[in-house]
């Protein structure tokens, strides 16, 4: 009895195994993104999320801090597709102010920007891109932090973002 137990086990992890694999293969993702915001002792990290919708499927974390402290950011994008090159892609990163923690929306990047910057490189397979940031923020509210690829050729888009509430 207990080898039919061992044996039953063995086939259903193996089973268990075989569709999670599939899972992944009809899924195909082709990136990787990390943002992590720190200020006084306090940090929070934001991973993937995905367009459309335009602001993902995924809560955002908070980061609480006060005006006229440092705040440092950093970010990676990767690609995680095996074989394949990804083109052209523009990465855009920028804070900027938001109407609310947790909104629906994408902030305008053509009104209040406290940081913006952007660039397009060629994503090998395996590749990886990033920056590091320090920056202070003066005037109290909410904004947005966010890095986004555009332009990767697929039916999506990846980010990650965290709300920033100013003291």
């Amino acid at each position: 009895m207990n080898q039919l137990i061992r044996i039953a086990t063995k086939v259903s992890l193996f089973l268990g195994a075989v569709c999670l694999s599939s899972g992944l293969e009809a899924r195909a993702e082709h990136a990787k993104v990390e943002l992590t915001i720190e200020s006084q002792g306090k940090q929070v990290t934001s991973f993937v999320d995905q367009t459309p919708p335009e602001i993902g499927k995924s809560p955002r974390p908070v980061l609480e801090v006060k005006a006229g402290e440092p705040i440092r950011v950093q970010w990676f994008f990767q690609n995680v597709y095996p074989n394949k090159t990804l083109k052209d892609v523009v990465m855009h990163f920028y804070v900027a102010k938001a109407e609310k923690v947790g909104q629906k929306e994408v902030p305008d990047t053509t009104g209040e920007v406290e940081l913006e910057t952007a660039f397009d490189m060629d994503f090998k397979p395996g590749a990886k891109a990033g920056a590091r940031s320090r920056f202070v923020i003066d005037k109290p509210g909410v904004y947005m932090v966010r890095v986004e690829s555009r332009q990767t050729q697929s039916d999506h888009e990846h980010f990650a973002a965290v709300d920033l509430i100013v003291k």
